[in-house]
């Protein structure tokens, strides 16, 4: 891995390399934003670049320590996640040994899933929040000796997962500062936190990655096509992970729903259109709604670049549709029409209610299609 294969993320990475050309390290970080845009897989960099035996603000990946660090087997580099409750498991105990040969081997393999794609999520069955014994390792293995150069870095992933004791003793540790040790602790729930170990943190607020951002890695990394990878980033509120989890299928669903709604909106079934009302309002929760409001506006900024004729990546199961749709409907103010979408989004947050939105949607955009009021 290196600074450059992680999506987005420039203001971030900017930062951190004039931390590490400065020299002024602190002892611990927070690394914390939405879920999936990045804060591994930032923190794993910085703990990388920082014991790469070359120096400077990139690491090699060439060093014996970059390359035992892109499969977590450094010794100075420790990763702290949840895990289970072993059986009998007393203060003290080591976290790992008190597992089943099971659950030791299901840790290997999620530890080499997170080395291949640090924005892979470390899950663990039965692993419901971070041990106590888990933080008082880290004060444990800080005070061995160290077997190689190097600083000792740990690393916290979803450090609210921390149960109230395991929180209480990794403030004690950042209040004592273990020389040449680092903290890294990343989050998506910043207030779920101690406020006090926050206060101790370095504070490093990851951003949003950007449509173009996501997309671009799907197709880079993910092998995605442009117009899947284009629909995905668009409908993952500026997560790379949500992206990657959006199923092609349920997409193509969603937007087959999106072309029935078109037509209803635009035809004469007015109580099919209400039925249809009635049952997005009824069985579908804000976010739903949301992600199915962006489709829409997202199908409609297509037709808008056939309607300008403008290159667009559209899906080959649309196409044919959608060329219709422009042929049809020459005079339609689109622009108006993908304006009007945006701010059905926006009430949404206003907790307007639903069928009020959805009604009130179907009106405008049957004017600023038709020109033909919807009564």
């Amino acid at each position: 891995m290196s600074w450059s294969s992680i999506v987005g993320q420039e203001r971030v990475k900017a930062l951190l390399k004039r931390t590490i050309q400065s020299g002024r390290i602190a002892h611990a970080y927070l690394f914390y934003g939405p879920e999936g845009i990045g804060k591994d897989a930032l923190a794993i960099e910085f703990a990388k670049t920082l014991n790469c035996a070359k120096g400077g603000v990139e690491a090699c990946g060439i060093c014996p320590n970059c390359q035992r660090m892109d499969s977590f087997q450094y010794p100075n580099i420790k990763l702290v996640f949840a895990l289970p409750v072993g059986k009998n498991e007393e203060k003290g105990d080591d976290p790992i040994d008190v597992l089943t040969e099971a659950q030791v081997a299901e840790v290997q393999e999620q530890i080499q899933t997170k080395a291949k794609d640090p924005y892979q999520r470390i899950e663990i069955t039965k692993a419901n929040f971070i041990k106590i014994n888990s933080v008082r390792d880290i004060k444990r293995e800080a005070a061995m000796s160290r077997i190689e150069d190097g600083k000792k870095i740990f690393i916290i992933f979803n450090a609210d997962m921390m149960n109230a004791e395991a929180s209480n003793s990794l403030l004690k540790t950042l209040e004592e500062p273990l020389p040449g040790t680092i903290l890294l602790l990343t989050t998506s729930a910043k207030d779920q936190l101690l406020p006090t170990i926050v206060s101790r943190c370095q504070l490093i607020k990851c951003d949003l990655l950007s449509d173009a951002e996501i997309e671009t890695a799907l197709i880079a990394h993910d092998g995605a096509n442009e117009s899947i990878a284009r629909l995905a980033a668009q409908l993952a509120n500026g997560s790379y992970s949500n992206a990657r989890r959006l199923s092609v299928q349920d997409m193509m669903g969603e937007r087959k729903d999106v072309v029935e709604f078109m037509r209803l909106v635009l035809g004469k079934r007015k109580t099919a259109l209400i039925d249809m009302l009635d049952e997005l309002a009824s069985s579908t929760d804000r976010l739903g709604i949301e992600r199915w409001l962006k489709l829409l506006q997202s199908w409609l900024r297509d037709a808008l670049l056939i309607q300008q004729k403008a290159h667009a990546p559209i899906l080959e199961e649309e196409k044919q549709s959608m060329e219709s749709f422009v042929k049809n409907f020459q005079q339609a103010n689109l622009i108006a029409a993908i304006q009007s979408v945006e701010k059905a989004i926006a009430h949404l947050d206003k907790n307007v209610y639903l069928h009020l939105i959805l009604t009130t949607l179907a009106i405008d955009l049957r004017k600023n299609i038709t020109e033909v009021p919807l009564v």
